[in-house]
């Protein structure tokens, strides 16, 4: 739960201290208050921060991010054992063209077929 202040500046200018013997200057404790409540009403003023909204985004970004880092675990761990050199594995566009076009021209020859017409 998100901790709030404890003061506002309605209640920083409402505070009342007990006085003492030897305690502080009334005087000097009401100046510093004044400027405490000048700083309060300028960030309540200025505050236009749903902070519980976005506390709940945060919760959820974190959700959302443990969840990514499990796939992630996971994914890595799949391929972990997958050999590094394989041909299988790392094909280029080029080589891809290459093949397909090998094959297109098998079914032109062999099928009689145009390789644009199947779908």
């Amino acid at each position: 739960m998100a901790k709030e202040l404890n003061f506002n500046s309605k209640s920083l200018y409402k505070k009342k201290f007990k006085t003492a013997e030897m305690g502080y200057d009334p005087l000097e404790v009401d100046e510093v208050l004044d400027l405490i409540i000048e700083d309060y009403r300028l960030i309540e003023s200025n505050s236009s921060v749903d902070v519980p909204k976005l506390l709940s985004q945060l919760a959820e970004l974190k959700k959302e991010n443990a969840k990514l880092s499990e796939e992630l675990n996971k994914a890595q761990e799949k391929i972990k054992y997958l050999p590094k050199d394989s041909k299988d594995i790392h094909i280029d566009n080029y080589e891809l063209l290459l093949r397909i076009g090998r094959l297109e021209a098998i079914i032109k020859e062999k099928l009689n077929m145009n390789p644009d017409d199947i779908k």
